[in-house]
Order: structure tokens, then sequence, then C-alpha cells
């Protein structure tokens, strides 16, 4: 099986104190919304879904967010007035700023890495070109923080 987030296993004291879900509760979340969930974010709640930690820190991202980030996308477009862009099922909001900007990625991909949208404003535009890379930045700005890395 691919990893897509190994990278993180070399850092654990940089990580805070995060809390995974198991596989009942990933399946039991891919009942909830019909859909498959990629295998990095699978990756990614394995560690951080109940509880954050140090990365994603500024999102609402752990899975007790997951049905209010969808509302709240969902909320914010109606809000804007603006047909150009349609919430489909198979978008998952796995994240959310402030209230300001959700982010999502299409299970209807597919794809083990998908690509990652924000939506902001009304509109839907690409933010990072796979949920690894999002991940690893987000690493990046922990260990600057830290020290680890230097500015």
């Amino acid at each position: 099986m691919a990893t897509y987030l190994d990278f993180l296993q070399q850092y654990p004291k940089h990580l805070g104190d995060p809390q995974g879900v198991n596989a009942e509760e990933i399946k039991a979340i891919e009942l909830q919304y019909n859909v498959k969930l990629p295998l990095a974010y699978v990756e990614f709640i394995s560690v951080f879904g109940k509880k954050k930690g140090r990365i994603l820190r500024n999102y609402s991202s752990e899975v007790a967010y997951l049905a209010q980030n969808r509302k709240d996308a969902i909320k914010s477009l109606g809000d804007m007035g603006t047909t150009a862009f349609v919430i489909k099922d198979s978008h998952f909001f796995f994240g959310q700023w402030q209230g300001l900007s959700s982010y999502f990625f299409d299970c209807a991909s597919e794809e083990d890495d998908p690509v990652v949208y924000v939506l902001d404003a009304g509109k839907a535009d690409v933010f990072k070109p796979s949920f690894s890379q999002l991940i690893r930045e987000e690493l990046n700005k922990v260990l600057k923080f830290d020290g680890v890395i230097k500015k």
C-alpha cells in the first residue's frame, strides 16, 4: 500500500498531541457521505481525525466538523448569490478557515492523493496540487516555527 504522509513519521515531537480515528470510524464517514475517501486523507485522519495537533491547526479539520464544514460551504455559496460553482455530492469538505474559506477535494476523481480546492468568495480554485502537498507545507510551517527549518 502506498503511503502519502510517511514524511510525518520523522517528526513526531513536532506534531503536537494528535488523535486519530480507526478503520471502523473511517468506514462510517464513507457511508455517511456516500464517498470513497482518498488514501492520503485516510492516512491523515488516522492520525489527526479526532484531534489535529499542530497540522492544519488553523482549520476546522477534525472529523467532528465535517458536516458543519459542508453546511457552511453551501451557506457561503448561497449567501454569495452565485450559481457559477455548484457543490456536488462528491465534494468532500475536509477543512474550513474562519468560516470564510472551505477546503475540499472531489471524491469522484478516485485519486489516492487528490487535488485540493478552496471555495472562497463564491468560486472554487485549485489550492494545492495534492492533499499530501498541503500536509507537507503545513508540516514545514511547524518545522520553521520550531527552528528545525531555517526561514
